[in-house]
């Protein structure tokens, strides 16, 4: 069996990066670390993988370095994680302590705190005791302190008008000076534009169509942000242009506390008030004038707002074959589905998409009905397809070198008997018992090939029958009637690729499930 490693756990979050904390940098982590593996045999010997969360708070475990050495864990490909001190690790004390005192002990792993003098080898059987649950409740306390305090020290600048958040499009930060921000000479003018196109009578599509046949890069592409997951490609729309236009930031007004978290590290902020807004007027370099934005948003059509709210999101599955968006819905007496990218790009070829939403779950009903028509005669071939036992030779080659493994000590001891004895001279057994240890070194090496190949089998077939019982429930549903047919229709469905008004490509959800079997 491959040996196990040992995993390092390196984290840094914003709020660390401060003056009087350079004995929390990655490098010293790293560092203090290493010193303390070095001086300790049995973790020297072990393969080091490393993990790192810069960047990343404490106070919950939604960091990508953790939850990769967390799937490692799981796997069995890690006996042993060696973070600095408890506070690098987490900073929350009831999330820390279930770690450490019921999912590590559970799996098996060895957990080492280097600067608290923590291991949990040393509490085998027990937990750590009141001394780590009281330390990882101070970090926790320590972390809400801090958060308090750069959250006051935010909002006093957010009051005096200072830009503390991000730059939006048209604007630049001035090296050097992190809370001012000066137009932008690349992205300004387009800014301005977009204004002046406004006030000219232009629609928001209009504009957006004018943007994108001057090829001129959206604020996405111009601040580089991945786009890593988007199927389709970046383009100006409607909604784009008029953010531009209602944004009040470019009249050189510095416009505040929009939006925040109700509680300390929420992931998701609560949208405040307009009149709630703090507003500090000259406060940068304006763009365009205040009568050129208020002339520039009059012209912005005022839509209507409906009370009738729409739950049912499960038809959000027809995409472009052109472009790759979403198709947008539009509604009459029908629902309708079609391509917004034509709206914005001159002679696109997804123009000619538009189907009913009647007549386009008709042709996907069929051919769902016949999709599980195939699926239930090829999970009754398979069933009945005598599968071949690879486990079994497997298994027999495994116990006839376990036998010989066995047989080899016993050897050993027989030929060190004829050696007390004065049967065989003591160069004749070193030089047998040296042909024995080589044949056991094979035979152990054979035998770990064997064990791996063994494990790699069961776990496929463990995917295998988790897929075969996923394929037996999409089969059984063959025979239910259309009404309930209807109902579980998306469940099934990945995503519809609509070409044109005759052409469908449909993507199966239970397609992946027949790929395991």
């Amino acid at each position: 069996m491959p040996k196990k490693q040992l995993a390092v756990y390196l984290r840094l979050s914003l709020e660390d990066t401060g003056a009087n904390d350079e004995s929390n940098s990655i490098t010293a982590q790293r560092g203090i670390i290493a010193q303390f593996i070095q001086g300790q045999p049995e973790l020297a010997s072990m393969k080091t993988v490393e993990f790192v969360d810069d960047g990343y708070s404490g106070t919950n475990f939604d960091r990508p370095g953790f939850k990769r050495m967390m799937a490692m864990v799981r796997s069995g490909d890690v006996s042993c994680i060696v973070v600095k001190d408890l506070s690098r690790f987490a900073r929350n004390y009831i999330e820390a302590g279930d770690y450490l005192e019921h999912i590590f002990p559970y799996l098996g792993i060895r957990f080492i705190a280097v600067n608290n003098h923590y291991d949990s080898d040393q509490f085998i059987g027990t937990t750590g005791g009141i001394d780590v649950a009281f330390r990882n409740f101070m970090y926790e306390m320590y972390s809400v302190d801090i958060s308090k305090k750069v959250k006051t020290s935010q909002h006093m600048l957010m009051r005096s008008g200072r830009y503390v958040s991000h730059c939006p499009y048209g604007y630049t930060k001035i090296k050097g000076q992190k809370h001012h921000m000066v137009p932008d000479p690349e992205t300004a003018p387009v800014v301005r534009d977009i204004f002046l196109w406004a006030i000219e009578g232009k629609k928001s599509t209009e504009i957006a169509r004018i943007l994108n046949e001057k090829h001129i890069p959206t604020p996405m592409q111009h601040k580089k942000l991945s786009r890593q997951g988007i199927r389709n490609d970046a383009m100006w729309s409607h909604q784009a242009v008029i953010r531009i236009i209602r944004d009040y930031k470019y009249t050189g007004a510095m416009v505040s506390f929009k939006c925040g978290n109700e509680t300390i590290r929420a992931k998701v902020q609560k949208r405040y008030a307009p009149e709630d807004y703090v507003i500090n007027e000259g406060m940068h370099e304006p763009i365009v004038t205040h009568d050129e934005y208020y002339a520039a948003n009059d012209t912005l059509r005022k839509v209507k707002k409906y009370d009738v709210v729409r739950t049912d999101r499960r038809d959000r599955v027809y995409y472009c074959g052109h472009c790759g968006r979403r198709l947008r819905k539009t509604f009459g007496l029908d629902e309708y589905y079609s391509c917004a990218t034509p709206l914005y790009i001159r002679d696109a070829p997804c123009a000619g998409i538009h189907w009913s939403r009647t007549n386009i779950e008709d042709v996907v009903f069929t051919t769902y009905k016949r999709q599980l028509q195939i699926v239930s005669e090829e999970y009754c071939r398979t069933v009945n397809e005598k599968q071949p036992d690879k486990l079994a030779p497997l298994r027999a080659q495994q116990k006839s070198l376990r036998i010989q493994l066995g047989g080899i000590g016993g050897k050993v001891a027989s030929l060190y008997e004829q050696f007390r004895s004065d049967e065989i001279s003591r160069n004749a057994f070193l030089e047998k018992k040296g042909a024995l240890s080589e044949d056991r070194d094979r035979l152990q090496t054979e035998l770990s090939r064997i064990e791996d190949e063994i494990e790699g089998l069961l776990q496929k077939q463990e995917e295998s029958n988790t897929a075969m019982n996923a394929i037996k429930n999409i089969a059984a549903a063959a025979d239910e009637p259309d009404d309930k047919l209807r109902e579980r229709m998306y469940d099934d469905i990945d995503r519809v690729i609509v070409f044109d008004n005759e052409n469908l490509k449909i993507e199966w959800k239970f397609d992946v499930a027949f790929q395991l079997s």
